[in-house]
């Protein structure tokens, strides 16, 4: 079940809900169940769910060759990582340059210092968010080329897919290690909500059907689904950047000017929500009164 506020047991339930619906696709397989659900691994089930004519010996060699589950690990470039970005550029909107693309990069060691350091900012200011983090999140994948900021992916849940250039210091003077921090709450708020939707839906089932929506995130009209994510990474990021303020910091005006237009956004997305109130379930409304108190108290 989601919070707003990170919950450490609430997210290792859920996850053991993941690896449960991938332990059930291969053993009905024949395959052996994995004691973790790796991203690769995930990404074998999704296969076979997929694609009936896939041969078992392949899937297993995926099965084995997946490494220990480890936590917020800097990614090299693998075949299951690659296939996500493939079917994430095939889906970009109508209108999107996707020319110049976007592809699985290898970590250079000035690209893992500023991981390090956002991870570090994260013990540091929001411990609970980071513990949070480490459950959900075992790969963080590099990306190249400006066609994809950053993304996740259920078929590889518990990888996270971050632009280099969410290391590198942004025009208006917010810090790389910043901006790595924001997009490891936001990637990795995605994967906590992809995880929590199997044991507690957020949305009714006329959600599936309804139109869909525009959001403060994306040019694209999207579903009922992808705006209440949209509106929790939004609180959440809102949070970091409150907190982060209440440090010892000398980009003090960049870190307010974004968090402002992040408030700006998550209400955007909630008065969206408060106008379709019949599409969520008791879950998801308290979410989303739990976003609105949140933003109550960091907004000024």
């Amino acid at each position: 079940m989601l919070r707003v506020a990170p919950d450490t047991r609430e997210a290792v339930r859920d996850e053991g809900a993941v690896h449960r619906v991938v332990c059930s696709v291969l053993t009905a397989a024949g395959l052996p169940a994995p004691p973790q659900a790796h991203p690769a691994v995930v990404a074998a089930a999704f296969a076979l769910r997929t694609e009936p004519g896939l041969a078992p010996s392949a899937i297993l060699r995926s099965v084995r060759g997946a490494e220990a589950r480890e936590s917020l690990a800097p990614a090299e470039p693998s075949p299951h990582l690659v296939r996500s970005v493939t079917r994430a550029l095939s889906a970009l909107p109508d209108g999107a340059d996707a020319s110049e693309g976007s592809r699985v990069t290898s970590w250079q060691r000035s690209d893992r210092a500023v991981l390090d350091e956002s991870v570090a900012r994260l013990a540091a200011t929001w411990p609970l968010m980071l513990s949070e983090l480490r459950i959900g999140v075992a790969q963080v994948a590099l990306l190249e080329g400006p066609a994809i900021d950053g993304f996740t992916d259920f078929t590889t849940h518990g990888a996270i897919y971050v632009n280099r250039s969410r290391l590198r210091t942004s025009p208006r003077g917010l810090p790389g290690p910043v901006r790595c921090a924001e997009a490891l709450v936001h990637e990795g708020t995605h994967t906590r909500c992809n995880a929590a939707q199997l044991t507690a839906p957020f949305l009714t089932p006329a959600a599936d059907s309804a139109h869909p929506l525009r959001t403060p995130l994306r040019a694209d009209p999207r579903p009922v689904a992808g705006l209440f994510q949209q509106m929790v990474v939004l609180a959440r990021s809102s949070a970091l950047y409150a907190l982060l303020l209440g440090g010892d910091t000398t980009a003090a005006d960049a870190l307010d000017a974004r968090r402002a237009l992040l408030v700006k956004r998550a209400r955007q997305a909630i008065d969206t929500l408060r106008d379709r109130t019949s599409l969520l379930t008791g879950h998801g409304l308290s979410v989303l009164e739990e976003c609105s108190a949140l933003l109550r108290t960091i907004a000024d």
